[in-house]
């Protein structure tokens, strides 16, 4: 029998390492990482390696289409990112962490620890984790509200 299952934290559902754009790097070379990686986005870290921003494909697209324009796209990655960012430390539950993505139009969320980003948490991965919290609903003939609540089955 497999053991109850547990609400996750960031840490368990996160991806890590991050790869993250300085924000010192040309926002044209961050655009070509971006793409050929297949990101729609990611962290941007200063000199020190602290959460400083996002660059999203939303921002590039804006980079682009001004480009389109005037010549190349310039500027650094700090010119262009968004600053304001909505960030969870490792311990952050699962609920709290959807929670964040239900009441904000993002497409990731860093993981933070000490100002420094320890993982990237995306929608994927919380329809990962709801998945198997389902799973081992089942499997366990818990409800949602239970396993949340920490409670086992009567």
């Amino acid at each position: 029998m497999h053991p109850a299952p547990t609400i996750p934290l960031a840490r368990e559902i996160m991806n890590s390492p991050v790869s993250c754009l300085g924000c010192h790097e040309p926002i044209e070379a961050a655009i070509h990482t971006l793409l050929r990686r297949g990101f729609s986005g990611a962290p941007v870290v200063d000199a020190d390696g602290k959460l400083c921003g996002v660059v999203s494909e939303r921002d590039c697209l804006r980079v682009l289409a001004s480009a389109a324009f005037h010549n190349q796209p310039e500027g650094t990655v700090e010119a262009h990112m968004t600053r304001e960012v909505l960030s969870v430390e490792p311990t952050a539950e699962l609920f709290r962490i959807i929670s964040i993505f239900e009441d904000n139009a993002v497409r990731r969320v860093p993981v933070v620890e000490d100002g420094r980003v320890v993982g990237l948490i995306t929608r994927r991965d919380l329809l990962r984790a709801l998945s198997h919290i389902g799973e081992a609903r089942v499997a366990h003939g818990r409800e949602p509200r239970d396993i949340a609540a920490g409670r086992s089955a009567v």
